[in-house]
């Protein structure tokens, strides 16, 4: 009986949280934002919680209110908030807030404390590259969801995943469903002992880090 009425709570906390995002532009499923409000309430490892891309912050909400839940920390979201090249004007995803004002980050800022979110959120306004360099804390939950180009997410991965605890977890969007990313991530885990899939939710790849 416990587990049921479980589920059924679970049931009533994403329809809750997929409500209180809706009107968040962006890309995440609500079950893949589900699935990574979880990871950061309840994930293993230790350290941060660092996501590379957050555009309008619906990604971020997601996360920061499962470390709102638990107390654990604040979401870096790493962003240099003008969009990937799928974003501009003219492209396939042009993406209005950019065209407007040339830049995301007011957006981010404002959803985030529509939500009541925004105390939860350690903004780093730059290039992944740019940021790492000055980055020094242990991670225990890396999203990848920036340019999703084969060359970018490589460099991404191995800029950020040294920061990863033994135990923590690395999350890959749109795996799947953008041919670059989907590419490196099918190298990255082929034949790789050091990374185990934990989960795939939607287009969202879950794989934790064993003892390096």
């Amino acid at each position: 009986m416990d587990n049921i009425f479980s589920g059924i709570k679970s049931v009533g906390e994403y329809l809750k949280h997929l409500d209180k995002f809706e009107h968040i532009d962006g890309y995440l499923s609500g079950i893949e934002g589900f699935a990574l409000m979880q990871l950061a309430e309840f994930g293993p490892g230790q350290g941060e919680v660092v996501e590379i891309g957050s555009m309008c912050g619906l990604s971020t909400s997601w996360l920061a209110s499962g470390i709102q839940r638990s107390k654990r920390g604040k979401v870096y979201a790493v962003d240099h908030f003008q969009g990937s090249p799928e974003h501009q004007p003219g492209q396939k995803y042009e993406n209005k807030v950019l065209i407007k004002d040339g830049s995301t980050f007011n957006t981010f800022c404002n959803n985030l404390g529509s939500v009541g979110l925004l105390d939860w959120v350690e903004p780093i306004q730059k290039s992944s590259l740019e940021a790492v360099q000055r980055w020094d804390k242990p991670i225990r939950l890396l999203f990848i969801d920036g340019d999703h180009s084969y060359e970018a997410t490589k460099a991404d991965y191995e800029s950020w995943s040294p920061f990863v605890s033994e135990g923590g977890l690395i999350c890959f969007h749109d795996i799947d469903e953008w041919a670059g990313c989907t590419r490196f991530y099918n190298e990255l885990m082929e034949n790789n002992r050091l990374l185990h899939p934990l989960a795939a939710v939607g287009s969202l790849r879950v794989v934790q880090v064993l003892n390096r």
